[in-house]
């Protein structure tokens, strides 16, 4: 992973115009995707070559209903290819293939519960967590994929 001071340092002004609330780096790969306000969309960077210590910026991964919805929460994996899965509410749960912007899943649910936190737990299933305690697993091999509520333990 990432190491301050190792891997980059901010002296003055940062990488970003906007607040960074969230930073993961794509395994395999030089990019690192960022979330925060004032929108849940994401923004892709590319961290230069070992001589140089240069984050540019590469994309903007647009979400639906950008605009209103809290920062997107975001977890990043190469399992079949670049995938980061971002949302801020059980019902804008995504995957997208970060070098192609390619959304290669959807959460099939309606329920707009705020996120307090997402994970993949490998390249097929993912888990996400409610503001409110509840956790759901994914199957992202389906694109439009149900979520499994997990049983509230006794």
């Amino acid at each position: 992973g990432l190491c301050p001071e190792r891997d980059f340092k901010v002296e003055c002004g940062g990488f970003s115009k906007r607040p960074v609330y969230s930073l993961k780096y794509v395994p395999d790969t030089s990019l690192l995707v960022t979330s925060g306000p004032p929108d849940s969309s994401l923004q892709v960077w590319q961290v230069s070559a070992e001589d140089s210590d240069v984050i540019k910026s590469v994309s903007t991964i647009a979400t639906e209903n950008a605009t209103g919805q809290p920062w997107a929460k975001i977890a990043t994996i190469s399992a079949r290819a670049p995938w980061v899965l971002h949302g801020s509410t059980l019902d804008s749960v995504q995957i997208t293939e970060v070098e192609l912007r390619k959304n290669v899943y959807t959460a099939g649910c309606q329920d707009s519960e705020e996120l307090a936190g997402l994970a993949f737990l490998d390249g097929s299933t993912a888990v996400l967590c409610c503001m409110r305690g509840r956790l759901c697993v994914a199957d992202v091999r389906q694109p439009q994929g149900a979520l499994q509520a997990m049983p509230a333990p006794a």
